[in-house]
């Protein structure tokens, strides 16, 4: 940072631009689970597992349409704190057109 006299008056490191963002583990698991998997997707939750560490979310597990898991997925990346998403879903039906997200 510099100041008003052309000065060097401060460094502002990744770390802290970043630490705004930075969310335990525990928040993310709850906000994934809770406001994407339940509110937002409507689903039942009880055949897929999340889990969370250092920011990374799995998902597995098993959901009933394949299109759904794409839209979990894509969910859970905008979720603020993830900083990736292991996809390990399976689903009973794929729902998708022929060719897409293959």
């Amino acid at each position: 940072m510099i100041d008003e006299h052309g000065r060097l008056a401060g460094i502002v490191s990744r770390c802290d631009l970043l630490k705004v963002f930075v969310r335990s583990d525990h928040d993310i698991e709850h906000e994934v689970r809770v406001e994407v998997l339940t509110r937002s997707l409507w689903m039942d939750t009880s055949r897929v597992q999340v889990t969370v560490e250092d920011g990374v979310v799995t998902l597995s597990g098993r959901m009933t349409l394949r299109a759904d898991t794409r839209i979990a997925l894509w969910m859970t990346w905008q979720t603020n704190g993830v900083v990736d998403v292991i996809d390990e879903l399976t689903w009973d039906r794929d729902n998708t057109p022929a060719g897409e997200w293959r």
